[in-house]
C-alpha cells in the first residue's frame, strides 16, 4: 500500500471552503487511484469522510464559518488504504452572522421613551466575534427606509433606551449583529406604542 502524503496544508481558506495542497506519497506501492480524506468540525467532533481523485489538491467546500477542522488524508492504491497523515487544524475565516439577535423586545416606559433588549444569536450562527449591534426604528406609518439606525459598538451590551419619540406613537423596532466582515440577518419587526402622558 501507498506510504503517508506529505506537507498537507491549506493552500486558500475562506469563511466555507478550504483548499488543500499535498505532495505524493515517496512509495506509491502501485500506482495511487485516489485519496481518502477525513475531517472534523472540533465543537461537534462528527467524522466525514471523501474519496478524492488522485491529484496534489482539492478543495473541500460547505463548511462552516469560524470553526476549526481537523483534516488528514491518505493514499489508496489496487492493494488498499495507506497510512494517513497527521491532522492539520484548519480554521475558516469569519463570516457575517447568519442569524438575527434572539429575543427582540420593546417597552414603552413613558410617552416618549422605549427599552429595547435583546441577546447574541445563538453561538453556532454567530460565525464570529459579534462586534457590534444595529438597532432600527421607525414610526409604524413610515416605510423601513426612513429608520432611524443606532450603531451599538459594545457587543456586551443587552439593551438600549431610544429617547424623544412621538407620544402615543406606534414604532417597528429591528436589529442585527455583526462582525468584523459586515453586518447579519436582521430581526423581525416587533411593534411597541409609546404611552399617552
Amino acid at each position: 500500500v501507498p506510504s503517508q502524503p506529505t506537507n498537507l496544508q491549506p493552500a486558500h481558506v475562506t469563511a466555507t471552503d478550504i483548499e488543500l495542497r499535498w505532495t505524493r506519497p515517496s512509495h506509491q506501492g502501485e500506482n495511487i487511484i485516489s485519496y481518502e480524506l477525513y475531517w472534523n468540525e472540533t465543537s461537534t467532533g462528527k467524522l466525514d469522510q471523501k474519496t478524492i481523485p488522485e491529484g496534489e489538491g482539492y478543495k473541500l467546500k460547505g463548511l462552516q464559518p469560524n470553526s476549526v477542522y481537523n483534516l488528514w488524508l491518505a493514499a489508496k492504491s489496487q492493494r488498499g488504504e495507506g497510512a494517513a497523515t497527521a491532522p492539520t487544524a484548519v480554521r475558516t475565516k469569519q463570516s457575517t452572522p447568519g442569524a438575527p439577535p434572539n429575543d427582540v423586545r420593546a417597552v414603552a416606559i413613558d410617552s416618549e421613551t422605549i427599552v429595547v433588549e435583546w441577546n447574541p444569536p445563538s453561538e453556532e450562527k454567530q460565525h464570529g466575534d459579534i462586534t457590534y449591534y444595529k438597532l432600527m426604528y421607525v414610526n409604524n406609518s413610515r416605510p423601513d427606509s426612513d429608520a432611524t439606525i443606532i450603531p451599538i459598538n459594545s457587543p456586551d451590551d443587552r439593551d438600549y433606551t431610544i429617547k424623544d419619540l412621538k407620544k402615543w406613537t406606534e414604532y417597528r423596532v429591528w436589529m442585527l449583529a455583526g462582525t468584523i466582515v459586515g453586518d447579519g440577518v436582521k430581526s423581525k419587526p416587533v411593534q411597541v406604542r409609546t404611552d399617552e402622558d
